[in-house]
């Protein structure tokens, strides 16, 4: 039986693993208040759109005694304290939809009430993507995304510590789960460097590197097929096996099959120019581009932005859409030509190792979940990325011959 979580459960979970040096939570009492009343507003509509909203928890004099670390950051302060509830909250969501806007929540005794807005020119909430054009801060508070109906995501500062997601509670992040189950799936990006990092096998720094390039890419994709409204179906595919699975009168069939022009495929160009001005600066790891000023590696980095953006909008076109693990895209509106594949079971992790498993009915998800089920199937080395309309995210892949998903968290 799956067990739920409510408003307390939530508070219990949040002060476990609150930050030894953060300033003290409110009382118990008041933390299940403030957790209730964003539930209640997560469940509800504003211009027919679902409530989303940012929302952090301090007084102004806690923001006010920290004004270096937030220099990126202004708020201002309602003339009047306006009330705690979740209509409120319905009210006020469209000025705190963009991820660097946040609505000012304080209690004073027992109450709750709304006192302002904070404002930024980044987005805080990104997890260690990339360099940032703005050097960032996140508020040093408790702070919730409502990213749709019974989803919270809660941080503090940038640092994410616990999610709500279908009435379930997990501590861990995007990253997860494809860096647990990336075995065998990210051997290919050793080729993105284009050689400029050495031969294989790269140094560890540089492996790293490498993987969250294209983690960072498919993070950024599919936040932009969420943010689009729509969903959408990734399927990635080893390249040596695309001439096998992809064709006419194959498991993939694509409507609008790609070819690479000019120069080459357009992600591992960027790659590559990102490593090599990071090799000329004197260090080509993840954790010198996260920290990285450097005029040319922001605006190679802006490409990379806009490239995600491009394969989020072919996400929209009906079908699926197809990249290599090399992130080159080769169709779009693709087919999945595996409807006579008998398949009556998947099973939902649990756990990121995947150890343990939950039996569900296969047609417990939509048309694109058992499309993405179907082909994980029929071809054991691909990896299926399903996003939903209501921007729940879903990863399948194949495991010891079961085809196994996992439900992600936001991001």
């Amino acid at each position: 039986m799956t067990a739920h979580y409510y408003p307390q459960d939530l508070a219990e979970a949040l002060q476990a693993c609150w930050p030894a040096a953060a300033a003290p939570l409110p009382a118990p009492a008041v933390l299940t208040d403030f957790i209730s009343v964003l539930y209640q507003a997560s469940l509800l509509f504003e211009e027919g759109r679902a409530v989303e909203a940012n929302v952090a928890l301090a007084t102004a004099a806690q923001l006010e005694a920290r004004p270096v670390a937030l220099t990126d950051f202004h708020f201002v302060r309602f003339g009047t304290p306006r009330a705690y509830n979740e209509q409120e909250l319905r009210r006020l969501s469209p000025a705190v939809q963009p991820p660097g806007s946040l609505l000012a929540v304080e209690a004073s005794g027992q109450e709750l009430r709304i006192w302002g807005m904070l404002f930024s020119e980044h987005v805080w909430d990104r997890g260690g993507d990339g360099p940032r054009l703005v050097p960032s801060a996140a508020p040093p508070a408790l702070l919730v995304q409502v990213s749709g109906p019974g989803s919270l995501v809660f941080y503090y500062g940038a640092q994410r510590l616990l999610t709500l997601q279908r009435g379930r509670i997990e501590g861990h992040g995007f990253l997860q789960f494809p860096r647990a189950w990336g075995n065998n799936r990210f051997l290919e990006n050793h080729l993105l460097a284009g050689g400029l990092l050495g031969p294989a096998p790269l140094s560890l720094l540089h492996e790293e590197l490498m993987v969250q390039f294209t983690l960072y890419m498919q993070r950024r994709a599919l936040a932009g097929t969420r943010d689009g409204g729509h969903g959408g179906l990734v399927v990635l595919v080893p390249t040596a096996r695309v001439p096998e699975l992809l064709g006419t009168d194959k498991l993939l069939r694509p409507k609008y099959p790609l070819q690479a022009a000019g120069a080459g495929p357009r992600f591992p160009l960027l790659v590559q120019a990102i490593v090599r001005r990071l090799l000329a600066r004197g260090e080509a790891t993840w954790e010198a581009l996260q920290q990285a000023q450097d005029t040319e590696v922001l605006a190679l980095t802006a490409r990379i932005e806009r490239f995600a953006a491009y394969l989020a909008g072919m996400t929209a076109v009906d079908g699926a859409l197809v990249l290599t693990q090399q992130v080159e895209i080769v169709g779009f509106g693709v087919e999945i030509q595996a409807s006579q594949l008998p398949l009556d079971q998947v099973y939902r992790a649990l756990n990121v190792e995947g150890t343990e498993l939950q039996p569900v009915a296969v047609d417990h998800g939509g048309t694109r979940h058992r499309a993405a089920y179907r082909v994980c199937l029929a071809a054991p080395d691909c990896l299926a990325i399903v996003v939903s309309q209501d921007g729940g995210v879903q990863f399948v892949h194949n495991q010891e011959g079961r085809v196994v998903f996992w439900d992600q968290l936001s991001f």
